[in-house]
């Protein structure tokens, strides 16, 4: 890496860490005022500004202006930011992301434009265009930092390779490295990822919230806002030796009418990769399935399994496999309220289900 950024915060100085906010204008200033952002406070974006969401161009300019005007703002790059230099390269690859691609930073600068690609559209032409009209966001954007470093902690996107020299981390490992938390570093302080998806990890209980690993020093902040189709866009604050964390997301909130106690036997998740199943016993509203790639034994709401044209069982999607607790008057967000018997809700972070007439 050749774009690490070193400062120094006072320790009395609050430090919010917000990542992958993948288009979500409306959720990070949702997020913003939740945690009562003032200028005095330390904010790190700490990469994924774009890609996925409805609102690319609009993240961009307002971190942008963030930044202009305050001080204590610093930004480093993920993978779908450096995405910009697959455009300013005239990879030809990058026409086929944007057919594919809806909510992406380069088709929403387009659109503003009223630029329409055809198939004589070629790479080259798409450059000449934005760098026209977007050469200052294009030039902030190529400019962002891959790492920040502060006496305890390092924010980078992904993470970091497991060298002595921490430094000499290759710069595409570190905004790209898949599921840093099961590795390990050698930089002797905190290290602060997004990248991956938290709820990745999950194996009892399912969780969108950040991860704090006191023996690896690694804070996992990924809430799989625009990824998952449970995420949340998580703020991680720091203030002092304390560590703290608040999410946001865009889920109806419903009041718990009677107490549910969850059956104890109910519990795990179904999360990317590892979809394959094999069923074991049905019933009205549960399936015992093996989950094949691990080998466990876990209860899967039946609308979420999908028979394969071979004969084969996989899941349809990341989804809980756990119940959930939760008492009367309790406000829960409702997640999937399209299946029989049981409502998929989230509750501070943790997800899981329980049963219709709770709410």
């Amino acid at each position: 890496m050749d774009k690490i950024k070193k400062i120094a915060i006072p320790n009395h100085q609050r430090i919010i860490v917000i990542s992958d906010i993948h288009g979500e204008v409306g959720l990070l200033k949702k997020l913003l005022h939740k945690v009562n952002y003032r200028q005095d406070d330390y904010l790190m974006i700490n990469g994924d500004m774009c890609e996925k969401g409805p609102n690319s161009k609009e993240v961009i300019r307002y971190i942008m202006d963030l930044s202009s005007n305050h001080p204590n703002v610093y930004v480093t790059e993920g993978n779908c930011d450096a995405l910009i230099e697959e455009l300013l390269n005239e990879n030809p690859a990058l026409l086929k992301y944007l057919a594919r691609q809806k909510h992406s930073l380069v088709n929403e600068w387009l659109e503003e434009l009223d630029f329409i690609i055809t198939e004589q559209t070629t790479v080259q032409e798409i450059k000449q265009l934005l760098m026209k009209h977007f050469s200052h966001e294009i030039d902030w954007l190529v400019n962002l930092h891959t790492a920040i470093e502060t006496e305890q902690f390092i924010f980078v996107h992904a993470g970091l390779e497991n060298i002595k020299n921490w430094q000499e981390t290759d710069r595409e490992l570190a905004i790209s490295i898949p599921s840093f938390l099961e590795k390990n570093h050698q930089a002797n302080k905190y290290v602060v990822v997004g990248h991956w998806p938290v709820v990745n990890y999950s194996t009892e209980f399912p969780s969108d919230n950040p991860i704090i690993n006191e023996d690896k020093k690694i804070i996992a902040i990924d809430g799989g806002n625009m990824v998952k189709p449970t995420g949340q866009l998580n703020a991680l604050m720091i203030e002092g030796d304390t560590l703290s964390y608040t999410y946001v997301d865009h889920f109806p909130t419903r009041k718990v009418r009677q107490d549910f106690y969850a059956d104890s036997t109910k519990f795990g998740a179904i999360n990317y990769p590892y979809y394959s199943i094999q069923p074991l016993a049905k019933n009205d509203y549960f399936t015992q399935c093996k989950q094949l790639e691990t080998n466990r034994v876990i209860f899967v709401k039946n609308e979420y399994i999908h028979l394969l044209n071979d004969g084969k069982y996989q899941v349809k999607t990341d989804v809980s496999c756990a119940q959930l607790t939760v008492h009367k008057d309790d406000h829960v967000s409702i997640i999937d309220d399209t299946c029989t018997g049981y409502t998929l809700i989230k509750k501070d972070g943790m997800l899981g289900w329980i049963t219709k007439d709770s709410l």
